[in-house]
């Protein structure tokens, strides 16, 4: 009798497992559409990360501005949930990249119209003891940022701990020993604050994408702006259907 029973626990074990697994991908989908249609209601741009295909799309109203293929994508730490996230800074501020305004340019006078020849050599004379009529400035250009102004290389931080380091494959080509550390902090450093954050009870997420091409690195820098919001689909999270359109 007692085997009987057994038999039946494990029957029914084996038959609650797909179920489970069922409402679990039913719950993340219903999640999924829940955030999708708050961030589609609002006005401002928003990005759908998918670690599973290695894609960045930008989307706003629910409809797809661009799209960014990584080449490269490794995923270290905590999965994080199905909901939305918020860029709380990059490890680049774009005051950095702005160009200096040169006050201190070449004095340029402009001298009020009208008046006959007789009175500007007048006026000439006048000019070494008070400038009447004169006005002085300061010359200046003001530069607009723009694509080639943006960083291949940095890192945006999301609320919640999660980290996503960005950078293009034409800035690896580093020494011997930047890709030694980049190597140790990646197999060793990070592992070890994974374990920690286990742990403590506390979340540690890292997230490393490269791209072939430095202005796709570029772009992204430019569109992802602090206070845009995100959903991450971290790799392996359901079935990939559940996440779709």
């Amino acid at each position: 009798m007692n085997r009987l029973y057994y038999y039946i626990i494990i029957v029914m074990c084996l038959i609650m497992q797909p179920v489970s697994g069922a409402m679990a991908g039913i719950a993340e989908r219903n999640s999924f559409l829940t955030e999708m249609l708050s961030l589609a209601e609002k006005p401002g741009t928003y990005f759908i990360i998918d670690l599973s295909e290695g894609k960045l799309t930008l989307m706003a109203r629910g409809i797809v501005i661009r799209e960014w293929a990584v080449d490269k994508l490794r995923f270290m730490g905590e999965p994080l949930p199905v909901k939305t996230f918020l860029l709380e800074s990059k490890s680049v501020q774009l005051e950095s990249l702005r160009n200096h305004i040169d006050i201190n340019g070449p004095e340029v006078k402009e001298v009020s119209a009208g008046g006959n020849g007789s009175d500007k050599k007048a006026d000439d004379k006048k000019s070494s003891s008070k400038d009447d009529g004169i006005k002085k400035t300061r010359k200046f250009e003001l530069i607009a940022l723009e694509l080639d102004d943006m960083p291949a290389e940095y890192e945006l931080f999301l609320n919640g701990g999660a980290t996503i380091s960005v950078r293009s494959q034409a800035e690896e080509s580093d020494t011997f020993f930047k890709k030694t550390a980049s190597l140790l902090k990646w197999y060793l450093h990070y592992p070890l604050i994974t374990l920690s954050s286990y742990y403590n009870k506390t979340t540690f997420t890292k997230i490393d994408m490269s791209f072939k091409d430095r202005t796709e690195a570029q772009a992204l820098f430019w569109a992802f702006t602090e206070g845009t919001e995100c959903i991450v689909l971290p790799p392996g999270a359901g079935n990939k259907d559940d996440f779709k359109l």
